[in-house]
């Protein structure tokens, strides 16, 4: 039988767990690129979301890729804590294979299989507006002082939107995300929360967040609400 992980690392499992075995779809989480922790004053951890992992490597959307070759570690939610390489970068996220042990190789491959079987169950949101995942990651934040940066949208909200980027601006200063201006309201572990000016339709919500320049009426719209 195997083992399940305790205090979020890999436990061991028995000898016929398959190490093949794939999970595709989303699962979020956050990384530490090593060569980060030599820079004091650089943003340390990053959102990232996972589209394809299996016991050997995950391909990730996220805000900073790194260079083929660099040290990381990430956590993926269910899975646990893995530590790797970046083998390749792609449009928007890299490729990491893992570095780890035939026994934590086979514990990783059983908690991918059981994501794969797990049955989704309905679990009611509080919150006013419930947090949904874009198809879309990336987009563009835009600074109260002109700055801007690419980011990656954890999830969203009609209210507000979650986003990890290579800055981390102060509660209560000025941000827009896409075409949707608003104002930092808290940090979190890997980014900080942007709640917007007004509550924003659903159904246009992505396509406004992950706008990008081609449209300059709607961003110089932004760019004015921003400054007021």
């Amino acid at each position: 039988m195997a083992q399940t992980m305790q205090n979020g690392t890999l436990g061991s499992v028995g000898t016929g767990t398959r190490s093949d075995v794939r999970f595709i779809g989303d699962v979020m989480g956050n990384y530490v690129l090593a060569a980060r922790a030599r820079t004091p004053d650089a943003v340390q951890v990053f959102a990232c979301r996972a589209r394809s992992v299996s016991a050997h490597e995950a391909v990730v959307h996220a805000p900073v890729s790194g260079a083929p070759g660099d040290a990381l570690t990430m956590t993926l939610q269910g899975l646990g804590i893995m530590r790797g390489r970046i083998t390749r970068t792609l449009d928007g996220g890299f490729a990491v294979a893992f570095e780890c042990t035939g026994r934590e190789r086979a514990a990783l491959a059983a908690r991918i299989d059981w994501l794969k079987r797990r049955t989704l169950k309905t679990v009611s949101d509080r919150r006013a507006h419930k947090r949904v995942l874009p198809r879309e990651t990336r987009a563009n934040l835009t600074l109260g002082d002109g700055r801007r940066f690419d980011c990656f949208i954890i999830d969203m909200s009609q209210s507000g939107v979650a986003v990890s980027a290579d800055v981390l601006p102060p509660v209560g200063s000025l941000a827009g995300v896409g075409a949707i201006p608003g104002r930092v309201v808290r940090h979190i572990e890997a980014g900080f929360a942007v709640q917007f000016g007004e509550v924003q339709q659903i159904g246009q919500l992505e396509a406004l967040l992950t706008l990008r320049t081609s449209d300059h009426r709607i961003l110089a719209g932004a760019r004015l609400q921003l400054s007021r």
